[in-house]
């Protein structure tokens, strides 16, 4: 099976798009470590998120990338898309319909291209000076590409839910916690994204992320939990 290489492309078509050379706002996200003598290991990790506002609508993105190589061996290559539309309901926009779209691809779990579509409800329902809380439920198609030659991809409905967290603790301190579940007959994916981001400047943040990944039907040899520990510089625009 001929593999997709999706960060390119993406980030190429991305900037090329009448939204890129709209306002808009974003942030990019940065980590890298290298270490050499007894044990030579490096890794990177670099994120892009951005977002374009109306007052109806709301178009957002993210673009994700993590390598790892351990002793000259690599350990680690991910790449992710996630596209989402959100139309709003209500004046203080904390009642939204959306659609998404994501797409993924990870060399260590055999997956080729993992691709998710789906359409729901999103509501805000703590929203004030320092806190906000938005749940969300949806429905999709997913379909999973493999690596390996001779496996048959497979498809599935799913029911997929998210709670997006974040909680201020002072001027310089911010809590941050993402959680979502995809499940249906197939398998079932729980993924949490936990942060402490601390302002350095108007612009700049120092990040520490815990990402928790687990997948209930892994390809064959593939573990079904994968861990991440980060620390990164983010840089808001």
């Amino acid at each position: 099976m001929k593999k997709t290489h999706l960060l390119p492309i993406t980030l190429l078509a991305t900037l090329s798009s009448p939204i890129a050379m709209a306002q808009f706002s974003g942030s990019g996200e940065l980590g890298y470590s290298n270490n050499t003598g007894n044990t030579e290991n490096s890794a990177l990790y670099a994120a892009l998120k951005m977002k374009y506002e109306q007052e109806k609508y709301l178009l957002k993105s993210l673009i994700e990338s993590s390598y790892k190589s351990e002793n000259g061996d690599e350990t680690e290559e991910r790449y992710l898309l996630d596209l989402q539309a959100d139309y709003f309901y209500s004046p203080d926009k904390s009642i939204y319909s959306f659609a998404g779209a994501r797409f993924e691809q990870n060399k260590f779990e055999d997956i080729d291209l993992d691709s998710t579509f789906s359409l729901g409800l999103g509501n805000k329902f703590v929203k004030n000076e320092k806190t906000e809380i938005t749940g969300e439920v949806a429905i999709g198609y997913q379909n999973t590409d493999f690596i390996t030659k001779g496996i048959d991809s497979d498809s599935q409905t799913v029911g997929i839910a998210k709670l997006i967290a974040s909680h201020q603790l002072n001027q310089q301190v911010s809590l941050l916690q993402d959680l979502s579940i995809t499940t249906g007959a197939e398998r079932t994916k729980f993924e949490s994204n936990t942060g402490v981001k601390v302002k350095v400047s108007d612009k700049a943040n120092l990040k520490l992320s815990y990402k928790y990944r687990n997948n209930d039907n892994p390809a064959a040899g593939a573990k079904e939990t994968d861990t991440q520990t980060l620390v990164t510089l983010t840089y808001d625009f």
